[in-house]
């Protein structure tokens, strides 16, 4: 959608004779031949934006949802993709973890927390789940927390500790992050929605 903007502003006559001629085309669909197969189609509410919409009105509330997820109001997703907070705090859209603070090390028990919203997603979830049907929900973690990485920082790069290559003088995190993400999916099942898709990371290769 964007890259047409300048075309319309800037070069509408060579656009619309270019839209004429291939208007003329005709396009033969083979409803027989298969390609790819879709799951569904989704969308996230990450970074606090289901704080946004648990903000509005009731009313509001109930259009925006219905909007995402009802076949009848709205685009009829089937498809929810949370993300797995890693920093300490909400400050600015931060998504606070469900254990804001190092432990002691990979090998100290766990000191997990869980404050029943989860970034406002476990409200929009259950809305999806129970009100709409939604199936698949996809917890994705944008990073491990900062004290298992290499720059001691959920962004701006960094390593898993015990990763190849990645060492640090806390140890080995590589375990302590697994069970970090399997602890997230026991506190939805907890509020009876089931996460059926885990993702550890997301866009390795950004930075």
């Amino acid at each position: 959608m964007h890259s047409l903007f300048p075309l319309l502003l800037f070069g509408a006559p060579a656009f619309a004779a270019d839209v004429t001629r291939r208007q003329a085309t005709g396009i033969t669909v083979n409803l027989a031949q298969q390609y790819q197969t879709m799951d569904g189609f989704g969308t996230s509410e990450a970074f606090q934006r289901a704080v946004t919409i648990q903000r509005l009105s009731e009313t509001e509330q109930r259009k925006a949802l219905d909007l995402l997820f009802s076949m009848d109001k709205g685009a009829g997703l089937s498809i929810l993709r949370n993300g797995i907070g890693s920093s300490p705090d909400m400050r600015d859209d931060h998504m606070v973890s469900i254990q804001p603070a190092n432990p002691g090390g990979p090998k100290a028990a766990p000191k997990y927390v869980w404050d029943g919203s989860d970034n406002g997603q476990l409200w929009v979830s259950k809305e999806a789940a129970h009100t709409y049907g939604v199936k698949t929900f996809y917890a994705n973690a944008w990073s491990a927390p900062g004290y298992m990485k290499t720059n001691g920082n959920d962004a701006n790069g960094g390593s898993l500790c015990g990763v190849s290559g990645a060492t640090c003088s806390s140890g080995d995190w590589k375990q302590a992050y697994a069970d970090y993400l399997v602890q997230y999916i026991r506190y939805y099942a907890a509020e009876n929605v089931s996460i059926t898709h885990l993702g550890f990371l997301n866009e390795p290769d950004l930075t």
